[in-house]
């Protein structure tokens, strides 16, 4: 009689180890570490800068926080390591090092707690350890979790909030479930969706579940409003604002309108990329429940949002997880041991090379400028014994670039200014001009870049005009360009050259999405700084 091999999968499910907290935390430092590229500018000009700005007193806040738009719930937890930094008064590098690394280890410690309760959320909801166990391995070797979650995105703290608050919930402890979902909902108005479709159950099934949800609502919008009194000098709802801003005037389209089906065509692949094929088999093998229920209420509010991105279903990672290993379980059950290996030798090789090229090798440059903008400022300041501050402008996609958070360098040592992109409010809408035709700083520089700068900035040839006065931008000591501006504008390229030199070509990617950002960053030096 034939002897039929054990189930390879099963057997190595059974003897893997439950990740503990600390594992998962150096795990994730790691992670955040390694971490040398440039993804989306949210994830330091909504979070870093901000808290930078309240900590050090230089900075720039973005028209979200003038607007009122965001709560500072999130940024505080920044400028607690700031706070402490500061109060050190640490010699200059050494406290640039400090304010660079000391993000990352709260992002590390963000992702480590979500993925410790993400383990113990699938087990306690499906009372299925090896599921449980493969979920957690295949959080950990996902590309997109080692891209995104150890990030300052406010959507990878919510993705931590979330598991946690569903994990109480899960568990029946209501009150602790709701009060991370609380927070979350004041970080992430969006995150409502979520609780939308499961309190109403709740209630139903425990009336005295709306007096908790009351009381807690309660507390954590008085803390937040007094956090943001506190920071904005005067009470603010930036619950009301956002909904205000992106829902009843659908102003966040002015960033991008993409087609319904954005989020089942291009997100959720993204998403899981090397996983998407086992998710597929998981979501068509298994029977309607509860989570794709939930997957379906999410993704079809989202879509009728105008302005979409990839990163605003992120709460939806331990659903799709979950598909994920129920599709690998069942092709382990059809398939041989031999053939099992492989397809995880090729899913932890591919989830690899796909994190290692993301995180470490595309759009390094925007990332690195600051740093590298940082060290020529201070060389130039010693070795010219500058009595004023070095100038640096960037003729570029507005936010291309960290800011101070990565720059730190105060108003006597380095001024910078950047191509604004504020969207069309009331108080930037001219007489005549509707939304659709709003343009903003930066629109109108790549509109037509020679006339943009013979606009706005003084002939390099005519030093009789009073340069502060009459301009709305100064030529800088030192200004930063992506190489396709100059592809695409010899003209502009050899008006500029004209009176600046390449000092540095600084790779940044292969592709980008954005055409304006192709090609290497250039680091032009005016010909006469060191006169």
């Amino acid at each position: 009689m034939a002897v039929v091999d054990a189930n390879w999968l099963d057997t190595t499910l059974n003897r893997l180890p439950v990740p503990t907290l600390w594992a998962l935390f150096i795990f994730r430092l790691i992670n955040s570490l390694s971490i040398n590229t440039f993804f989306q500018a949210d994830e330091y000009w909504q979070v870093l800068e901000p808290a930078h700005v309240a900590v050090f007193g230089y900075g720039y806040l973005t028209w979200e926080w003038n607007y009122g738009l965001r709560s500072y719930l999130h940024p505080i937890i920044y400028m607690i390591p700031y706070w402490i930094i500061k109060q050190l008064n640490l010699p200059p590098n050494v406290e640039y090092k400090f304010v660079q690394l000391s993000p990352k280890f709260i992002n590390a410690l963000i992702a480590s707690l979500g993925e410790f309760y993400l383990y113990r959320y699938i087990q306690l909801k499906f009372n299925n350890k090896k599921l449980a166990i493969l979920v957690s391995y295949l959080s950990i070797f996902s590309a997109w979790n080692w891209y995104c979650w150890c990030r300052s995105f406010a959507n990878s703290f919510e993705l931590s909030l979330t598991i946690i608050s569903l994990y109480y919930l899960e568990a029946s402890q209501i009150s602790k479930s709701l009060l991370f979902a609380a927070i979350n909902c004041i970080i992430r108005p969006t995150n409502s969706i979520i609780w939308i479709f499961y309190l109403p159950y709740e209630f139903f099934n425990h009336a005295s579940y709306i007096m908790d949800a009351s009381f807690i609502g309660s507390i954590v919008l008085a803390i937040d409003s007094s956090v943001n009194y506190y920071f904005y000098s005067s009470w603010n709802l930036p619950l009301i604002e956002f909904f205000k801003f992106n829902v009843f005037d659908n102003l966040s389209a002015f960033y991008g309108v993409s087609d319904p089906s954005f989020y089942f065509v291009q997100a959720i692949p993204i998403l899981l990329l090397n996983y998407l094929i086992f998710f597929l088999i998981g979501i068509l093998k298994t029977p309607w429940s509860e989570f794709k229920s939930l997957m379906l209420f999410y993704l079809v509010i989202f879509s009728f949002i105008s302005h979409k991105e990839f990163r605003f279903i992120y709460p939806l990672m331990p659903m799709l997880l979950t598909y994920t290993a129920s599709g690998i379980l069942s092709i382990s059950n059809k398939v041989s041991n031999k053939l099992m290996k492989l397809y995880v030798f090729i899913t932890i090789i591919s989830s690899c090379m796909l994190g290692y090229y993301f995180t470490r090798y595309h759009e390094t440059g925007e990332y690195q400028i600051p740093s590298i903008m940082r060290g020529i400022v201070i060389k130039e300041s010693e070795s010219i014994n500058a009595t004023k501050p070095i100038t640096i402008g960037f003729l570029t996609p507005c936010h291309s670039t960290p800011f101070q958070s990565h720059f730190h360098l105060d108003g006597s040592e380095a001024q910078i200014w950047f191509l604004t992109c504020e969207p069309p409010l009331s108080t930037n809408l001219k007489d005549g001009v509707t939304v659709s035709d709003y343009m903003d700083e930066s629109d109108y520089f790549y509109d037509n870049p020679l006339q943009f700068v013979q606009d706005n900035f003084p002939d390099f040839n005519d030093q009789s005009i009073n340069l502060q006065a009459e301009w709305p931008h100064q030529w800088p000591d030192y200004l930063i360009v992506f190489e396709n501006l100059f592809d695409n504008n010899p003209t502009l390229e050899e008006y500029i050259k004209s009176n600046y030199q390449i000092d540095r070509s600084i790779w940044n990617a292969p592709f980008h999405w954005d055409d304006r950002r192709t090609g290497n960053l250039l680091i032009l030096k005016k010909y006469s700084i060191n006169s």
